[in-house]
């Protein structure tokens, strides 16, 4: 018998940390709308304080709310994810499958980090070192099997500069992509979206090793306010339309959540894009292309690209970088003809719409002014390439790899 639902919108909020009250925040918005005959709206929420981990079926004004109390259980651990998925799937079906990561939020403590590196058997490993990690990128990561791996590392030292460079991004997107592949092995299709409520996940990494476990993928290249999604307006609309095509669903997501702060009158930058995943490697040509422009011109190409980096939006501690503003800076500068004719095609491939990797985009604020959407692993030659950015799909299959270490030999 087929499922009745038209939609089953999973939330999986890993809040167990300083934003707990923001996980409380977003439950009360999509209280606002809540779950109807056609639509399930359903979460698992691991809050700071004495509840420990709740799943809701959630209702309008929370009437007649079905509530299962769980254990106390680590949200950054891949099999409570599935876990999750799994009671989703099986409780709820639907046609079609949402799946939104509402991150670590604050991110990991230095308490958490400890218990973790202890746990290891991370090599001279002191208090004091959990709280440098603790202050680092790496306190963004969504799974401890990410923090487990870099406390491998044989010393202090090689710890610390994993937790600066990209590491902790590169090994994420990793686990993610196993996580996926299992849910999606699981449900028995590609989920239907996959929403980051999370700080700087729309990542060209992200999407290409994802490209396989869902139609597209919501997220933001900035950090994220605290207030993340607008949870009660993007259900309305999901509720008063429950036809909703995945890619409209995702189009409005983008529209609603910049729209929510302009409104607002937040004062920060915020960004949000939409990707057709099943078009994601059509920008993997243009990048293929201006990585061997890049690789040609060198040595003389990596002061324009260290130029260029200078002027355009970069973030997570300078190893991301908005791939359409730094096309845009290194297309106008004096680079000759191929590199320039190269940027301008990625910028080209760029264009939000119906026929482009970029479905939807916004922003709003100062310095992501002239950003696309999406950004691209572009550490500069003071900081080390990850040592395990290789292993990513992206990495393997295509040249941008070679061109960062083209450009941090010279």
């Amino acid at each position: 018998m087929p499922p009745s639902a038209k939609w089953t919108f999973m939330v999986y909020i890993a809040g167990d940390n300083n934003l707990s009250a923001a996980g409380d925040n977003d439950l009360a918005e999509m209280r606002q709308v809540g779950s109807t005959p056609e639509i399930n709206v359903v979460a698992q929420f691991d809050n700071a304080g004495t509840f420990g981990t709740r799943r809701f079926h959630i209702q309008r004004d929370g009437r007649n709310e079905v509530v299962e109390h769980l254990d106390e259980t680590d949200s950054g651990s891949p099999e409570v994810l599935l876990g999750f998925i799994d009671w989703a799937a099986e409780n709820y079906p639907a046609e079609h499958y949402a799946l939104v990561l509402w991150n670590h939020g604050g991110g990991w403590e230095p308490t958490e980090i400890d218990r973790i590196a202890r746990a290891m058997g991370a090599t001279d490993f002191s208090e004091r070192e959990a709280s440098e990690r603790s202050s680092t990128p790496l306190r963004r990561v969504f799974f401890r099997t990410s923090l487990q791996r870099i406390f491998e590392a044989s010393t202090p030292t090689e710890r610390a500069v994993c937790s600066d460079d990209g590491t902790g991004h590169s090994l994420d997107t990793l686990e993610l992509e196993r996580v996926m592949s299992r849910a999606v092995e699981r449900l028995g299709c590609k989920f239907d979206l996959l929403g980051m409520d999370a700080c700087l996940m729309n990542n060209y990494e992200v999407a290409y090793q994802l490209r396989d476990s869902a139609l597209f993928l919501v997220a933001s290249e900035e950090n994220e306010p605290n207030d993340g999604w607008p949870y009660d307006r993007i259900l309305a609309r999901l509720v008063e339309s429950p036809e909703m095509a995945a890619g409209d669903l995702a189009r409005h997501i983008v529209e609603d959540y910049v729209a929510s702060y302009v409104e607002r009158g937040y004062r920060g930058n915020v960004t949000q894009c939409a990707l057709d995943l099943s078009r994601v490697e059509e920008l993997a040509a243009p990048l293929d292309d201006l990585a061997g422009a890049l690789v040609t011109g060198m040595p003389s190409a990596s002061g324009e690209i260290w130029r260029s980096q200078r002027l355009s939006a970069h973030f997570a501690h300078n190893t991301l970088w908005d791939i359409a503003d730094f096309c845009g800076q290194i297309g106008a500068g004096s680079v000759g003809e191929p590199i320039q004719e190269a940027a301008s095609s990625v910028r080209a491939a760029l264009a939000p719409g119906q026929e482009s990797p970029v479905l939807a985009e916004a922003h709003h604020g100062a310095t992501v002014e002239h950003c696309g959407g999406v950004n691209v692993y572009l550490v500069p030659p003071l900081v080390r390439i990850s040592p395990y950015y290789r292993e990513l799909a992206f990495a393997q299959d295509r040249r941008w790899l070679e061109m960062l270490e083209a450009y941090h030999a010279q």
